[in-house]
């Protein structure tokens, strides 16, 4: 396994853990994903679609308040780490 990539996939794994204990505001958490699938090697683009519209609420709720959002910060996380769970299991190259 590549160290680098494993590396990136344990701190975005505590980086959820973070946000869902309150630990991190939702925009740390939005950067870290996007910095990450930036600098993640062969990262297929359909990975970076996906992870936009997982992102989107979170964005939309530092905006506008999360009150105001109607999502589930259950489901989301849930969604960010499966994503992140198919990331870790590509092809290294």
């Amino acid at each position: 396994m590549n160290s680098s990539i494993d590396s990136t996939v344990h701190h975005l794994r505590q980086t959820l853990d973070a946000l869902r204990d309150g630990q991190l505001q939702p925009e740390v958490v939005c950067a870290r994903f996007r910095m990450a699938s930036l600098q993640w090697p062969g990262l297929p683009a359909r990975y970076g679609d996906v992870l936009e519209r997982l992102l989107q609420p979170l964005d939309t709720a530092t905006m506008i308040g999360e009150e105001s959002c109607s999502f589930s910060r259950s489901d989301m996380l849930d969604a960010l780490h499966q994503w992140l769970d198919h990331a870790a299991q590509l092809p290294r190259s």
